[in-house]
């Protein structure tokens, strides 16, 4: 009964199915941001933040803990939005326990890409690759779970080698809205229904907003929503469909791996997935541009993100701070995960 509520299926004739796949796209994140949103107001991730802080009793501990809950986080939750309430927490705790914040707050970015490319729902370029590709959840998991934990392992690694065992003091916990986390939670389960296809978007998007207003914070959540942000991946969005009806790349195999990782450094990795989109597997760009969300800059708005809140803080920041691990992260990821990719499990 619900087959028919599909935007696949009630567009189909009418639209051209790349066109769906973005208006799909542009929904779901639509969506995922506003829940975000109320689960940052809610204060869950600052208080979890704050609990981890009093317990980690050392910088290594620390830095591996709050790493650990951005990678986590980014999984479950999206990766920009996990960066916009961890980060600021971050610099709290660099001004109570002198925590290198600049430092903490590179590899919080790094740990951010590297954890959300696990789930279709983790960062932008997945979502658009589950809805445009089809991919259901356990398929989507069952592929990148090994590049995800290489990174696990990789990004532990670094941390242990930049970060020492100095002794942090406690820092005072702060009150979290329990109704309010609740029914976030909900409402991000509702879209997980649909990359389970288990509901589709028409069905998942009035109970998503539906359990959004019962917040009674609605008003509010509304007044943080980042449209400047959105605005850019409806550019994006329709740019590049635009550009894929004059012309469209089907590449494969290696040059598909490499061409993802190295268009991701040019024009960050949401903008490459849409020019790439035109590729037959959908796994290999998954990892390149996953992969290629660690290197410059630009290569993901992940990275924009951190690198904004620590230069606002620390104003002797460079974009050489970020790259340069960045780019080490991305160039350790890629040579882990080659071997599999020779064994022909991509």
């Amino acid at each position: 009964m619900l087959e028919g509520l599909y935007l696949s299926r009630l567009l189909a004739g009418h639209l051209d199915p790349r066109l769906i796949s973005n208006l799909e796209f542009l929904l779901l994140l639509l969506l995922m941001m506003l829940v975000m949103n109320s689960l940052e107001i809610s204060g869950m991730l600052s208080s979890l933040g704050r609990r981890i802080v009093n317990r980690a009793g050392s910088e290594r501990r620390l830095a591996l803990m709050l790493c650990l809950l951005v990678f986590g986080a980014s999984a479950i939750l999206t990766n920009d939005v996990v960066l916009l309430g961890v980060v600021p927490l971050t610099i709290v705790v660099g001004v109570v326990s002198r925590v290198d914040v600049r430092k903490l707050g590179i590899f919080e970015g790094i740990a951010a890409n590297a954890g959300s490319l696990l789930t279709p729902f983790g960062n932008p370029q997945n979502i658009y690759i589950s809805v445009h590709y089809d991919v259901g959840l356990f398929d989507f998991l069952l592929v990148m779970l090994p590049l995800w934990l290489l990174s696990l392992g990789l990004l532990a690694l670094l941390i242990r080698w930049q970060f020492g065992e100095r002794l942090l003091h406690p820092i005072r916990m702060k009150h979290m809205h329990r109704g309010m986390a609740a029914l976030g939670l909900a409402a991000l389960l509702s879209i997980i229904l649909f990359f389970g296809h288990l509901l589709p978007l028409l069905v998942i998007a009035p109970v998503v907003l539906g359990l959004l207003a019962a917040t009674g914070r609605f008003p509010r959540i509304i007044k943080m929503f980042d449209w400047k942000l959105f605005l850019l991946f409806v550019f994006i969005a329709f740019a590049t469909y635009a550009a894929l009806m004059v012309y469209t790349l089907e590449l494969s195999g290696m040059p598909l791996l490499v061409s993802s990782i190295g268009l991701s450094q040019m024009v960050s990795n949401v903008p490459a997935t849409f020019i790439l989109s035109g590729a037959a597997d959908w796994r290999l760009l998954a990892i390149g541009v996953n992969i290629g969300g660690s290197g410059t800059l630009i290569s993901s708005i992940a990275t924009v993100i951190a690198y904004r809140y620590i230069k606002k803080y620390d104003a002797r920041t460079t974009v050489w701070d970020f790259m340069k691990w960045g780019a080490l992260f991305c160039v350790l990821q890629t040579v882990a995960m080659l071997p599999l990719f020779y064994i022909g499990w991509y």
